[in-house]
């Protein structure tokens, strides 16, 4: 029974790579920008004093008309003097920044207080610890060639990562982007990720802006999945590059992947109107089912695996300690090839196999796909691919339990 689980779930796992790969060209061409509407950058801050003018000058230093730009940070009550650190910085410099304070409230509840304030044809999401690169604006801008297109984000790129577990997040973010890519092209994009995600303005106020549900922990995913709901296309610029800190702790890293599936389960429940539906066209019908799929599959791939380990283990186990130099004969003896073979079941770890070399070839791929370097990362890369899937599905698990037995949401 085991091996006609795993089967299947190899041959699900190959039959939606073939398709996602298909449509990886199936890109419309962007557009130059024929004049340069304004842009307000919203910028929501808390405790972010150690990384807000990083922000802020690459927004200063994009290649865009500085008349043009609209940069406005909301202090959501932050106790390090983030704001201080940015008044500051525009009495010294005399760059035009709007500074306004308020009570924390959660990122959303900031981003819609800079909304009421811009000006801007466009607003942009700018987190107060990302940066962008100098002509990420045009580029982005350029892609807003139709009316349906709501939104249009940029391709994030880890900052610098210098720790082991920087290093290892740093394939996450690669493999996201091409799958982004896939799904722009697909159009069954759904996600507007804090890092220079670009929306117009006045799509953003006939929907009511951004979520005030207390609730909901991934504001991001929840205005995606509106927009799609009515009707916005939501486009991705790769050549748009943009930079973020991720987490260099594990438990920094637990906590955000909690709220990032916490919020991924909330959001799909919330527009579980929209599964299956013809209205919605390959988003419904067929992007939001493969998004469940896609958590059922890993959970189900990796609990049986580790069954299989743990069962394995625990007979070893017990012959050690029933069966008299079971444990030294088995050490030190090797077998051939032909009789390693032979002692595993083929049927189980063939498929197993399968989704290892597809998975190698995905990340070369990627890598070769945004000319990412990946020389000199193997430590990281076995990792990446051996550990990650078991925490990511003990988080998985976790994060389901917690929405199941409805305990608080929290950052």
């Amino acid at each position: 029974m085991l091996q006609y689980v795993l089967w299947g779930i190899s041959f699900v796992t190959l039959w939606l790579s073939i398709v996602w790969l298909n449509f990886l060209y199936f890109e419309k061409p962007s557009r130059k920008l024929s004049s340069y509407p304004k842009i307000t950058f919203g910028i929501p801050a808390y405790n972010e004093a150690e990384t807000i003018l990083k922000t802020i000058k690459s927004l200063v230093a994009a290649k865009y008309p500085a008349d043009k730009k609209e940069i406005i940070v909301v202090d959501d009550g932050s106790t390090d003097g983030t704001a201080g650190v940015v008044k500051r910085y525009v009495k010294e410099t005399g760059v035009p920044v709007k500074v306004i304070l308020k009570k924390n409230g959660g990122k959303a509840s900031a981003l819609n207080v800079a909304l009421d304030y811009a000006s801007g044809e466009f607003f942009a999401v700018m987190d107060a610890d990302s940066r962008i690169s100098k002509d990420s604006v045009i580029l982005t801008l350029s892609n807003f060639t139709d009316d349906d297109v709501g939104a249009v984000i940029s391709r994030v790129r880890v900052d610098a990562p210098k720790t082991f577990l920087e290093r290892i997040q740093r394939f996450e973010y690669i493999m996201s982007s091409m799958i982004r890519k896939i799904m722009s092209n697909f159009g069954t994009l759904s996600i507007t990720p804090g890092v220079l995600s670009t929306y117009r303005t006045s799509v953003l106020r006939k929907l009511g802006g951004f979520t005030r549900d207390k609730k909901n922990l991934t504001e991001d995913l929840e205005i995606a999945m509106r927009l799609k709901y009515n009707g916005y296309a939501i486009r991705m610029e790769t050549d748009s590059v943009t930079y973020t800190h991720v987490p260099n702790t594990i438990d920094a890293l637990w906590r955000q992947r909690v709220r990032w599936a916490r919020g991924y389960i909330y959001n799909h429940w919330n527009y579980r109107g929209m599964f299956f539906s013809n209205k919605h066209g390959l988003f419904g019908v067929f992007q939001l089912p493969v998004n469940v799929l896609a958590v059922v599959l890993l959970i189900a791939n990796i609990g049986i695996i580790a069954y299989d380990l743990l069962n394995r283990l625990f007979d070893f186990a017990f012959r050690s300690f029933t069966i008299p130099n079971y444990f030294i004969n088995h050490i030190t003896d090797f077998p051939s090839v032909q009789e390693f073979i032979l002692a595993r079941n083929v049927q189980v770890y063939l498929p197993i196999l399968i989704g290892f070399v597809l998975g190698v070839y995905l990340i070369i791929f990627a890598h070769r796909l945004f000319n990412e370097q990946f020389r000199k990362q193997f430590s990281p890369l076995v990792t990446y691919m051996i550990v990650m899937p078991y925490f990511t599905t003990v988080n998985w698990v976790s994060s389901i339990v917690q929405e199941v037995s409805r305990s608080k949401r929290k950052w």
